[in-house]
């Protein structure tokens, strides 16, 4: 069940790649490897990067990143004090 829901996933995003973007025949591999880095990283640094700082128009992305890169060593650090 799970593979086939997997399969119909990729098959519609292959085919909304497809329509998007026709002449970049490499696009749908591309994007398959970015999704799959992203499963590497945490919830909460997502979290952090793109929603503890609002909607802000001029936000500086290096900022941000760095911002959510402190915010989530700290979260990392707290959490083996717990382990401990």
């Amino acid at each position: 069940m799970a593979d086939a829901v997997n399969t119909e996933a990729r098959q519609r995003l292959q085919d909304v790649v497809q329509r998007s973007h026709p002449a970049e025949k490499l696009r749908y591999s591309t994007l398959l490897l970015a999704l799959h880095t992203l499963f590497g990283i945490h919830c909460g640094m997502l979290q952090a990067l793109f929603f503890r700082h609002g909607h802000r128009a001029a936000a500086n992305i290096d900022e941000l990143v760095h911002s959510a890169l402190g915010a989530a060593e700290t979260s990392t650090a707290a959490h083996s004090d717990v382990m401990e």
